[in-house]
């Protein structure tokens, strides 16, 4: 009850500036709204094809939060379930009733998701490393890649702003113990520039908790991690462009124990987690043509207990668009066509010796307008992979503006695809027979979606809500078979839902707003399985919640910026169906100011100080079973760019 009436407080909020705005009406003047600033030119991406509503972090939100990983960022700003095994450990994320192992992360149109397991741990990616954050909900395998049968999460990071140099350095402390630097550089000018960032953090994390009434200090949690990035662009031409980006992390970690090992040393362990990534690229763009080549070399690495769980990725990538002029349409058509090709070569202490696997794939993407008031998306994937036949992806997708006004827009739109998954090395290599019967993993996806645009002076708002059927066949689950765990393929699972958000721009006096609401219920069900899971038949999921929420006020004033931040995790069930894991809402408070320091000889510089306020009302809360999370817990950091 107490989570409901915050969230209802927090909406509410919401309901002021409409009020204000129609208060005003009649004698304010129009004036242009600048939330977000967007320097250069959109780069093309893969994206650009898919009619999914994105959720985009905004420059303020991805500022004040540089010292963290990006699971902190989707836990605050995404109403999707943020599955975190303890505080700053490993955290995934589960996009409209999906598994983890179904979203893609995608870092500038190159799949980054661990080829072992397929479930990305979100807190080992720095947000310090990216410019840009976007998250795709939807299944989209035609244009992101087999394993897109959730959605994508998709980051930005590159030097190509021919802006001049410039220099940001950050240190911060925080509650338990956490300690954090970093900088960033940027040097360059119209004909090559380079952009480097380096960061490293700290936390002993022995944060309180209580289990079963008795207080008690966290042990045996603390990490620590460090990492850069270097990005280099040299134009040679009018139309070529050359570059290398090399990324190098490194995060060591105590695996935080459940609530009931805490002290016990004998349960106490430690991992290790290492990632290389290096990536050569040209560009070619003139006129209506635009060629992407890529070359990269990926290697991840992590120690547990002794044992190496490693892949080496050597893949090639190529991408060409084309904008077809001269036709009768509203705009010109837009195709692309492209493929890429891997060699994997793992290095896993419980695979059979001289494991390797070859994957690739060829599509086309188009987009087409050929009225002005109708969108048609059509996508299609056809993958490659040693020793499986995966069927064939594709996604058809359509937008029409059912009514176009002076001050409201609404847009009506939809989504039919099928999505595939290639099972991951695990699930095909562990074990000294393996597992190669398995099957890939194949869905449905079918969504639609309407949208509502309204501008009166001094006031924006977006109203998106969205429909949505995702059944998954053969989805893969690791169960156990007699005395060992093996993964096998549960015959059918229904996921279905709806998402509801609400996002307003508008200013008051001097001050700017923005404010985003974001709902989702989310029903995923097995339809028909592996006895092991009879219980759940016709039940949802275990550890995914029905109900999430997500909400965020940011104001602007002057050279502040304050930022309030809701998130709602509904109940769940563990993996006994009776056992209900409590719903639990937290709020997030963030503010940073900027003192800009004149200069005469040079240009200004500025010095930012952020407080950050997390778990405001010092909610005590498990997101998993038995493992403690923080209470109130407050940091502050310190920024200065010149």
């Amino acid at each position: 009850m107490q989570n409901r009436i915050l969230i209802l407080l927090f909406t509410l909020l919401g309901v002021l500036p409409l009020l204000h705005a129609q208060s005003e009406k009649d004698s304010i003047q129009a004036t242009e709204l600048d939330i977000i600033d967007v320097i250069g030119q959109k780069k093309a991406s893969l994206s650009d094809f898919t009619g999914a509503s994105s959720l985009s972090a905004s420059n303020t939100s991805i500022e004040m939060q540089r010292h963290k990983s990006i699971a902190d960022f989707l836990a605050q700003h995404t109403p999707y379930p943020v599955r975190q095994n303890g505080n700053g450990m490993m955290t995934t994320l589960s996009l409209r009733g999906t598994s983890a192992s179904h979203t893609q992360v995608i870092w500038n149109e190159i799949t980054i998701s661990p080829l072992t397991m397929g479930q990305t741990d979100y807190s080992i990616l720095p947000t310090y490393f990216f410019d840009k954050i976007d998250v795709y909900p939807g299944g989209e395998s035609a244009i992101f890649g087999g394993g897109a049968i959730g959605g994508a999460v998709t980051l930005s990071s590159g030097a190509d702003n021919p802006t001049p140099a410039r220099l940001t350095i950050d240190a911060g402390l925080g509650s338990f113990g956490k300690k954090s630097a970093g900088l960033r550089s940027h040097i360059g000018n119209k004909k090559a520039q380079n952009e480097t960032a380096l960061f490293f953090n700290q936390c002993d994390n022995d944060f309180p908790f209580s289990y079963r009434g008795e207080g008690m200090r966290q042990k045996n949690a603390s990490y620590f991690n460090y990492g850069i990035l270097n990005q280099t662009n040299i134009r040679i031409n009018q139309w070529n462009t050359l570059g290398g980006d090399v990324w190098f992390t490194k995060y060591n970690r105590d695996i935080q124990p459940m609530m009931q090992n805490n002290d016990d040393p004998s349960k106490y362990e430690e991992i290790s987690d290492q990632s290389t990534k290096v990536v050569l690229h040209h560009e070619f763009d003139k006129n209506a043509w635009h060629l992407r080549n890529k070359a990269a070399w990926i290697n991840d690495r992590e120690e547990y207990k002794g044992d190496l769980i490693a892949t080496h990725d050597i893949s090639f990538h190529s991408n060409l668009r084309h904008k077809i002029y001269g036709t009768r349409f509203h705009t010109p058509p837009l195709i692309e066509i492209g493929g890429d090709i891997h060699y994997i070569r793992p290095e896993v202490y419980a695979y059979k010796e001289g494991t390797e696997e070859r994957r690739g794939s060829i599509f086309l993407l188009s987009q087409i307008k050929p009225i002005k008031r109708l969108t048609l998306r059509g996508n299609v994937r056809k993958e490659f992979v040693t020793d499986m036949t995966i069927p064939l992806s594709f996604s058809f997708g359509t937008e029409t503006p059912a009514v176009i006004g002076e001050h409201v827009q609404w847009t009506l739109g939809g989504n039919l695809a099928k999505n595939t998954k290639t099972p991951t090395l695990n699930d095909r290599y562990w074990g000294e027979m393996g597992n190669k019967d398995l099957e890939s993993e194949t869905s449905f996806n079918l969504e639609f979606k309407s949208e509502t645009k309204a501008s009166f002076r001094r006031y924006n708002i977006i109203i998106a809500a969205t429909l949505y059927r995702n059944d998954v066949d053969n989805w893969i689950m690791w169960l156990p078979r007699g005395t060992i765990w093996k993964p096998i393929n549960v015959d059918n699972v229904l996921a279905r839902g709806v998402e509801w958000g609400i996002t307003q721009e508008f200013s008051i006096a001097k001050t700017t707003h923005s404010l985003r609401y974001l709902f989702n219920h989310s029903f995923t069900e097995i339809k028909k399985g592996f006895s092991n899971m009879r219980p759940f038949i016709g039940h949802q999921m275990p550890l995914l919640p029905q109900n999430t929420f997500a909400g965020t006020w940011t104001t602007k004033f002057k050279h502040a910026d304050v930022s309030l931040s809701g998130h709602y995790t509904g109940e769940r069930t563990t993996s006994d169906i009776f056992d209900i894991l409590e719903g639990y809402f937290l709020l997030d408070l963030a503010a940073e100011y900027d003192i800009i320091i004149k200069s005469k000889r040079r240009r200004d510089h500025t010095l930012t100080p952020t407080v950050q306020i997390n778990n405001l009302l010092d909610k005590e809360y498990q997101n998993i079973p038995f493992r403690g999370m923080p209470g109130r817990n407050i940091s502050f950091n310190i920024r200065w760019s010149f």
